[in-house]
């Protein structure tokens, strides 16, 4: 940040993760394909990365924007980071209140007049921003705050009424777009940081160095889940300029591996092929990830993506069920879900696959037809999650309308998206409750484990461990693990590219705390200890849990640290919160229980804080189900009401 200069313009990155606990995230192409414009328009940009640094954004922003007056702040993202975007927006109004604030991407593209109306920007930038900024910023510098005449765009004056211009058509010749402006995004640290265990497909190389690609934009396609903030006419690049980019960056950054972004990548079949060929020819050889559709490989395309380095390509399968499919508007049906595990298998590629519950025309029997196919293909990577609707898409629009939610309302939606699936099913909350219930299960219960052979230390570089695979036999050598989370992980073996789990005890420093832990949840296995659990997480969720680990175990109060959970039930009892007077208002013979969440280490940190020792804590997430009696791990096959646990019905906690 010292070598910021006299720039106009800020762009402001949101941070898209706690820093201190994960130092890898998506690299912001939008943004940076914006700011590259801006420049070749002849601007100077500075870009304040906040992935890169520690602190608070108002602190952070604060110490980059002194003595320095931007004309414009210009910042963005997708709907789910939209709190985020409100944290810089309502930090640069404090720092300065001249500079005119321009929020773009599908954060306000989806939804402009509810995001505007939170966001408090100057204008938005609606859809693809690259010619948009130019032009918008180029009529503000011409003294016309009212820019009626910019394409694109959605703005207030003085409190008026909402203005949105005319769309703004798709930019159809892609080559006229700068490259995206990776050298202001501070790509060496995004790079340079990466690790082989950050991501599902950086296990490629002890040193990933993947470079984030785009070679066409837009999706045709219309899945009732999604949306499109770059629209839905599909557009591409000249091979010869995606080439081009590749090779620069792979000689001026080191660049060994890509991540190809397109949605559509195979849409064009001869296009795909004339892309591997090329990339066969680099001087420098890379590997690559990419996405698929399911209905557009066959043998001889996977084999040329092989043959030109590609290593894994994820899908969307979403449901194993027709009816389902169908509903979604997916395109695709279960035997080209099942011929496309086979052939990406048989062509030695490594597959990432997505399942999805909750659609509309979800019941109980087409979910556990999808898990119970799941649990026959435990050795590929099939992520189970659930349908959101966000804004912009098909389904969050039906739900608007269904639920007639003004624009407050939409927020609390939008957040009850993003943290829990909505039920927009025609289940129960019965049914809802124990179909989650079981999908949590299974999660928790995949054991197809690598064999860990060697592990040691080096120090700050992490840890070099000998793994041997239990698809192929392989054994593979990794260095430069450093552990991002606690709990059991996934990698992927280098040779076949099939995923295993690996027990987080191959870290050796982290033996000692989970030895600690152990004897602490034999404390509180059998009722000997009463036990507080927090946070309250969804309570199916939980339930699963309880039936793994914690038969016998005597839970006799619930805390947690949101104030819009404090007094509400959850598991038959109030809410208390998670402070230093109600912590010091419990006797000391009472244990925590800190259920498998990804806050366990912000929450175990926050205990001991308000004065908890380490020896009253238990977290799940350092309980191997390995631990645990064969009997305590059936997963229930059918369904038993009379097994479920008393429930409030208000899924509203987690």
């Amino acid at each position: 940040m010292e070598e910021f200069g006299h720039a106009k313009i800020v762009m402001v990155v949101p941070r898209y993760g706690p820093y201190a606990e994960r130092g890898y995230y998506e690299f912001p192409l939008g943004l940076a394909y914006v700011s590259a414009s801006l420049k070749k328009a002849g601007y100077s940009v500075d870009v304040i990365n906040l992935n890169h640094y520690g602190g608070s954004v108002n602190e952070l922003l604060a110490k980059f924007m002194k003595g320095r007056f931007y004309r414009y702040i210009l910042t963005g993202g997708l709907s789910a980071h939209y709190r985020s975007i409100k944290e810089i927006v309502d930090a640069v109004r404090t720092i300065d209140s001249t500079g005119k604030v321009i929020i773009g991407g599908g954060v306000v593209t989806a939804s402009p007049e509810m995001m505007y109306d939170y966001l408090q920007p100057d204008y938005m930038v609606l859809g693809e921003g690259e010619i948009t900024i130019v032009e918008l910023t180029g009529a503000i510098e011409n003294g016309s705050y009212d820019c009626k005449s910019v394409n694109g765009i959605g703005y207030r004056i003085n409190g008026g009424p909402m203005v949105l211009t005319e769309p703004r058509a798709p930019i159809l010749d892609l080559d006229q777009c700068a490259w995206p402006d990776v050298e202001g995004f501070d790509i060496q640290t995004y790079l340079s940081r990466q690790q082989p265990n950050d991501n599902l497909y950086l296990y490629i190389d002890d040193e990933p160095r993947f470079y984030p690609i785009i070679s066409s934009r837009g999706c045709p396609f219309s899945c009732t889940f999604c949306y499109h903030p770059l629209g839905q006419r599909y557009r591409s690049r000249s091979v010869d300029d995606f080439i081009a980019e590749v090779e620069h960056v792979v000689d001026k950054y080191d660049v060994r591996n890509l991540a190809i972004f397109d949605e559509l990548l195979s849409l064009k079949r001869e296009r795909l092929f004339e892309i591997c060929h090329r990339l066969k020819q680099l001087s420098r050889p890379v590997r690559w990830m990419c996405q698929l559709r399911v209905d557009t490989i066959d043998d001889e395309l996977l084999k040329h993506l092989k043959d030109a380095g590609c290593f894994v390509v994820s899908y969307g399968f979403e449901s194993i069920n027709n009816e389902v499919l169908k509903s979604m508007n997916k395109h695709i049906n279960a035997a080209q879900i099942e011929r496309a595990m086979i052939l990406t298998r048989k062509a030695g590629i490594g597959m990432q696959a997505y399942f999805i519950f909750g659609d509309p025309a979800e019941t109980l029997n087409t979910a556990e037809e999808t898990l119970t196919f799941w649990k026959k293909h435990r050795d590929y990577h099939l992520t189970m999650g659930y349908v959101r609707p966000y804004p912009g898409s098909v389904l969050w629009e039906q739900e608007v309308n269904k639920r007639d939610l003004a624009h407050r309302q939409q927020l609390d939606f939008l957040d009850a998206c993003i943290n829990r699936p909505p039920n927009m099913t025609s289940m129960n909350p019965i049914e809802w409750f124990h179909l989650k219930k079981e999908v949590m299960k299974a999660i928790i219960l995949n054991d197809h484990f690598g064999k860990c052979l060697e592990s040691s230390s080096e120090g700050e570089k992490g840890y070099r461990l000998k793994i041997e695979c239990p698809h192929c036999g392989a054994v593979n050598i990794y260095q430069r693990f450093k552990q991002r989370i606690l709990g059991i992980f996934k990698i992927a073996c280098r040779h076949c590219n099939q995923p295993m789990n690996i027990s987080p005890m191959v870290f050796e420093h982290v033996k000692n705390d989970y030895a600690r832990n152990r004897k602490v949840f034999e404390r509180i296995k059998h009722g000997a200890c009463p036990v507080i659990v927090t946070p309250c997480m969804d309570a199916a969720e939980f339930q699963a849990m309880s039936e793994i680990f914690l038969a016998g175990v005597h839970i006799i109060g619930v805390m947690d640290i949101d104030d819009s959970k404090v007094g509400l039930p959850y598991l038959d009892f109030n809410v208390i919160k998670r402070s230093k007077e109600n912590i010091e208002s419990i006797p000391f013979e009472v244990f925590f229980l800190i259920p498998l969440t990804r806050y366990a280490n912000r929450v175990y940190s926050h205990l001991q804080s308000l004065g908890v020792s380490e020896d009253r804590i238990c977290r799940l997430d350092e309980i191997m189900p390995s631990e645990v009696p064969e009997m305590e791990k059936t997963i229930h096959s059918t369904y038993v009401k009379d097994s479920l646990p008393k429930f409030s019905g208000d899924e509203s906690i987690k």
